[in-house]
């Protein structure tokens, strides 16, 4: 984990209608993925040898996927204003963590109980001192294998080249499981 982001969740019945109220995109719609690169253009920042050439077809890169478990959205006050960018996870149907910038966290939780209403369903909380975020780079396959209980991978929606994006939910992995042991 790191402390330079943080882990809101939005849970219940409605929790999708509540956000959609609130967020840039469509969340009964499955997200756009990112414009693939052009092939056989120069691409800053990449070595020669890995520079795609004339005879490169896009199918020799390998399908990066990307789903409605893991979305870039901005959150917007009452005027359209930004309030922040974030990253939405779904775990469930009713079950929502938005992985947000430390910066921005306590001012986003006070936007969203601002726009609960009363007859609103959902449950509000900050699950910062329990779960974690992580980001792995180099590589374009988030599912296989499948990640560690406990453990949610999608890659970042924005761009493939922002890595591999991991949610994880330490009541639920294994006893004694260390993320970083999984790394070395």
């Amino acid at each position: 984990g790191s402390d330079l982001r943080r882990i809101l969740s939005v849970s219940g019945p409605g929790a999708t209608n509540y956000l959609q109220g609130l967020v840039t995109s469509d969340l009964k719609a499955p997200p756009t993925p990112p414009s693939p690169e052009p092939v056989g253009k120069p691409e800053p920042g990449v070595p020669k040898e890995f520079q795609s050439g004339p005879g490169t077809r896009e199918d020799d890169y390998g399908f990066v996927t990307f789903d409605e478990k893991l979305r870039a959205t901005c959150f917007l006050d009452n005027k359209g204003k930004i309030v922040t960018d974030a990253l939405l996870w779904k775990t469930k149907e009713d079950q929502y963590y938005i992985d947000v910038p430390t910066s921005a966290a306590d001012n986003l939780l006070e936007h969203l109980h601002k726009y609960k209403l009363r007859r609103t369903k959902v449950q509000i909380e900050d699950h910062s001192d329990r779960m974690a975020t992580h980001v792995i780079f180099g590589s374009l396959n988030a599912e296989d294998p499948p990640p560690p209980k406990g453990l949610v991978a999608r890659m970042d929606p924005r761009h493939p080249s922002l890595g591999m994006r991991i949610l994880e939910n330490p009541e639920q992995t294994e006893p004694g499981f260390e993320f970083g042991k999984v790394m070395q």
